[in-house]
């Protein structure tokens, strides 16, 4: 049954996108072209600045519109009417989560890729040299003899983050649902409380962190890492790593004894 779920979001998902993913590549190749032409023509110059806006809007619409369809995605499926249908399935909560949670990336990854190829294409072949050179250079500088090790763990550290994340959409919205009356007014309520509340606790630990740095006390620690940037790159991946999935799976948790306790559908 998981994986005939997983089926139909994968085939939702392909019918919302199925447009959007091309688009966005057909407006790269048109800036490629562009690109080719070095005129100092003034009108040149105007279509060529305003095809790479075109081309950063169109992939920001399409990285937000993936995360957008996949919270309203997860709402409707879940808390609207058609709830009653979703939970009389013969599937666990925990099921129906991982399900939404699994398309929603695969969506989120697929589209990032389509924007990291439109920018690959884009971008003029000497400009692309000079950038895969300067690449290599902070590579080779910081000590990071394996770079496919290095993009493993960056690419891990960044799939963590956008499931944390999302998953942090499904428990505001689920903790908007628990009202009678304005939901969605609770579930951005729940979201504003989590963005202050991290704020204020990122502000404090800032001061404190730079009040205890004025008295000398993290001069060790700062050689340390300027003698082993690699070293501390690959920590501080690993942590970002370690924080996200410890923070997904807090998000999991509200979210599925929520529903498993105080479901309430429209």
């Amino acid at each position: 049954m998981v994986k005939k779920l997983l089926k139909h979001e994968l085939i939702y998902y392909f019918r919302s996108f199925i447009l959007f993913l091309p688009i966005v590549l057909l407006v790269a190749i048109m800036t490629r072209v562009f690109t080719l032409f070095d005129s100092e023509n003034v009108f040149i110059q105007i279509i060529r600045g305003s095809s790479y806006l075109m081309l950063f809007v169109a992939c920001f619409a399409l990285i937000l519109m993936s995360v957008v369809v996949g919270v309203v995605r997860f709402y409707k499926n879940m808390y609207s009417a058609e709830g009653y249908l979703t939970f009389a399935l013969p599937v666990k909560n925990s099921e129906h989560i991982f399900v939404k949670l699994a398309g929603a990336l695969i969506c989120e990854v697929i589209c990032w890729l389509v924007v990291i190829l439109a920018v690959i294409i884009s971008i003029k072949g000497d400009m692309m040299k000079e950038i895969t050179a300067g690449i290599s250079m902070l590579f080779t500088e910081m000590g990071i003899k394996n770079v496919g090790l290095f993009i493993a763990e960056y690419a891990f550290a960044i799939f963590v983050s956008l499931a944390s994340t999302m998953l942090l959409y499904y428990a505001c919205i689920t903790i908007g649902q628990t009202a009678k009356k304005n939901r969605i007014l609770l579930a951005v309520g729940a979201y504003f409380i989590y963005y202050a509340a991290t704020q204020v606790t990122t502000t404090i630990v800032t001061v404190i962190f730079m009040m205890i740095s004025l008295t000398g006390a993290f001069d060790g620690v700062i050689q340390i890492i300027e003698n082993n940037p690699a070293i501390v790159l690959h920590v501080v991946l690993g942590l970002g790593a370690i924080v996200s999935i410890g923070f997904g799976a807090l998000c999991w948790f509200i979210t599925q004894k929520i529903m498993t306790k105080k479901l309430n559908l429209e």
